[in-house]
């Protein structure tokens, strides 16, 4: 599959099918996602990967009870490890971390996996559940498993390239 066929592949999948990940897929995913770039080639990141159903459970309960979150065999949480700002004053760990999640997105829609980046958590409840430092931050969790449907049948609905790109200026 090319990079091009696995982000129009890619799908917020919140239906999850009771197959487990093979472990081994799971770790050359996370290969994937451990040669992302980072500022100064620092890797300000951990990632916890849940596959324990009682974990996933109040994981769940801890991200608005959103109930797909247990029902993926595999949650991973995206850490970021230190708050270093880049001299444009935004967090690097938080870009880096994203940049390495996303790589997950799209090795995962190469492997038929569904995932879905989940914002809407208790911070401190989840950093309690995963046992996270308290000087460290989650930025993000993610379910991961095999979806219930075909990713490759729905449309994705974007606005048109005009209404998101400007040249030379924002105007």
């Amino acid at each position: 599959m090319e990079v091009k066929e696995a982000i129009l592949r890619r799908r917020s999948v919140r239906s999850f099918k009771e197959k487990d990940v093979p472990r081994e897929l799971l770790e050359d995913i996370m290969e994937s996602v451990r040669m992302a770039p980072s500022a100064s080639n620092r890797q300000d990141w951990q990632f916890v990967l849940v596959d324990d159903s009682a974990t996933r459970e109040k994981l769940a309960r801890a991200a608005s009870n959103q109930n797909f979150v247990k029902e993926a065999p595999v949650v991973v949480a995206g850490i970021n490890t230190e708050m270093k700002m880049m001299s444009c004053g935004v967090k690097a760990g938080t870009v880096d971390l994203a940049i390495a999640m996303d790589h997950l997105t799209l090795r995962a829609a190469e492997e038929g996996l569904g995932t879905c980046w989940i914002g809407a958590f208790d911070q401190e409840k989840t950093k309690e559940i995963l046992s996270v430092p308290e000087d460290s931050k989650v930025i993000t969790l993610m379910p991961l498993g095999y979806p219930t449907y075909d990713l490759t049948k729905e449309n994705k609905r974007r606005k048109a390239l005009e209404e998101i790109i400007n040249y030379n200026s924002f105007e």
